[in-house]
């Protein structure tokens, strides 16, 4: 019974319309209707795009008679999602969870609160992984022929993939956690490992996509294979839903309730041991004299939103994600040009020229810059301190759009760089794409900074719930994906006539147009704006 309490508590705090969207929905029903579009154009694109990928791909193992191999494709791939979501967010979920104070002098056993955790995060997960791994399913079912049996098998199958990575990447996360603990710089360490344990998950999908196939999810067929005989739930789920093996759903069943029953019994005194030693205050003993450095306004800002920025995991990780991409395949161009030209050309079907190329890599990155769509939600509770200064509304968002030109800019500027050394660009072409990422850069902070104006979230628990769930964060990012896609029409229609030095320049120049537009908003409406905002 206080099981059921305590998860229907968590469940409204975490899934509650107003607490995802940081906004009551009946009462701004514009807000929520363009925010259900959004999700609906993401969802669509998304399933299309990979969809066709799997769809194409089952039709040709189930050719070879080998369309059991799409299902080792699933359970790798939504094994490797779960890794990911655990490595984030198993530490801010279970180890050091910010309700400890509340939760922990109330006559609840540990075990019933670390369960209703455990199950609120895995309901995040499973959301993911069955949204992913659908357009897998319809293609084995749709070429293999469907059977009630086998989809019962299917999705019964798929509820247990994610609990082996939960047990053993939640240790992975604490591990983590601890081992930064008494460093300095705990939180730039802690996001740099995170940042290893990602890009080299990505390095080997994107190691085993580069071959001779026209689909490059055939590369990593013989892997699969390899991998699907040697881990056993593998050999289970295939077993189960192929040859609709009761024995072998019995098996992945069994196993799985297993290690989760004994993880929640074996973590509950590190569980209260963790969240305890967090309570604590580490002090460190530091002869140097402070120093008081005089900076401007807009520049305390800036500063006092990098300080943020680092102190925040999951803030660093999504909006620095970007910057890191830029930087990586700038060095990349020097070493490997023609591979990124060659693998756009036959395995993406994008046969453009490079400097094409180099253009949708700077901006699908920058794109991905959006702080000031949620950096004045991130003030929180403490909003009124910043709103109480004698400080005016639009130069707090000044500050906080330079910052966002701080991260990501100087990046695109470097990479460019390197790019134009690379493949030997002319310096004409170069001053254009630099051009372009300097308006993109641009529109894509302004635009943010717009949009956290009008959906901010000052009611959050956790961060995550504003950097990744919020109504600013998808308006920011799919809105900078129209821009990309305006940018790219009137690119697309000028070279058809001209250069695409001038198609590069037109492009620059409507951002930098728009740009200009939106900082005169910015200066007419921002302190209304601010004094409607409730905290």
């Amino acid at each position: 019974m206080m099981f059921k309490k305590l998860l229907s508590v968590f469940f409204k705090e975490n899934f509650g319309f107003s607490r995802i969207l940081g906004f009551n929905a009946k009462k701004q029903k514009g807000k929520a209707i363009a925010i259900g579009v959004l999700l609906v154009y993401g969802l669509g694109a998304f399933l299309f795009t990979f969809g066709y990928l799997f769809f194409d791909l089952g039709k040709i193992l189930n050719q070879v008679g080998v369309l059991d191999i799409l299902l080792i494709y699933g359970f790798i791939y939504a094994t490797v999602l779960s890794v990911m979501f655990v490595l984030f967010r198993a530490n801010g979920y279970l180890f050091n969870y910010k309700d400890y104070q509340i939760l922990q002098p109330l006559p609840i056993p540990s075990r019933t609160v670390i369960s209703a955790k455990i199950v609120v995060m895995m309901v995040f997960i499973y959301l993911s992984v069955f949204i992913f791994i659908a357009p897998i399913a319809f293609s084995y079912f749709y070429h293999g022929g469907f059977n009630v049996l086998g989809l019962l098998f299917f999705l019964i199958g798929t509820l247990t993939i994610p609990i082996i990575p939960l047990v053993v990447f939640s240790f992975v996360s604490l591990l983590i956690a601890r081992l930064t603990a008494k460093m300095r710089h705990t939180n730039i360490i802690n996001i740099v490992l995170l940042f290893v344990v990602f890009l080299g998950i990505m390095y080997g999908s994107f190691s085993l996509n580069f071959g001779d196939n026209l689909n490059p999810l055939l590369n990593q067929q013989d892997f699969m294979d390899a991998l699907g005989s040697i881990y056993p739930p593998i050999t289970w789920f295939v077993g189960a839903v192929n040859s609709h093996n009761v024995l072998d759903l019995l098996f992945l069943l069994a196993s799985n309730a297993a290690v989760l029953v004994i993880f929640v019994y074996a973590i509950q005194k590190l569980v209260t041991s963790t969240n305890q030693r967090a309570m604590s205050k580490v002090t460190r003993k530091n002869n140097k004299a402070a120093v008081a450095k005089q900076r401007s306004i807009i520049g305390s800002i800036a500063a006092k939103e990098t300080k943020t920025f680092f102190n925040t995991t999951i803030y660093a990780l999504n909006i620095g994600f970007g910057p890191v991409i830029m930087i990586i395949l700038g060095v990349a161009s020097i070493f490997y040009a023609d591979n990124i030209q060659n693998y756009f050309a036959t395995e993406m079907g994008l046969n453009f020229g490079m400097e094409i190329i180099i253009l949708i890599l700077l901006g699908f990155s920058l794109s991905m810059v959006y702080s000031t769509a949620v950096s004045l939600s991130l003030e929180g509770k403490q909003f009124w301190i910043l709103r109480s200064l004698p400080i005016k509304p639009k130069t707090v968002m000044y500050g906080k759009m330079l910052f966002n030109i701080y991260l990501g800019l100087p990046a695109a500027v470097i990479t460019t760089l390197m790019f134009s050394y690379a493949i030997k660009l002319s310096f004409l072409t170069t001053m254009m794409i630099l051009l372009f990422v300097v308006s993109l850069s641009l529109m894509v902070t302004v635009f943010g900074a717009i949009i956290n104006l009008y959906v901010p979230k000052f009611e959050f628990r956790n961060p995550t719930e504003v950097v990744k769930q919020s109504a600013g964060a998808m308006f920011a990012l799919f809105g900078s994906w129209i821009i990309l896609v305006v940018d790219g029409l009137i690119f697309y229609f000028v070279t058809k006539t001209m250069s695409n030095d001038v198609g590069i320049l037109l492009m620059s120049l409507l951002n930098l147009l728009l740009f200009a537009g939106m900082v005169v908003f910015i200066e007419k409406k921002t302190e209304s704006l601010f004094n409607k905002f409730e905290v």
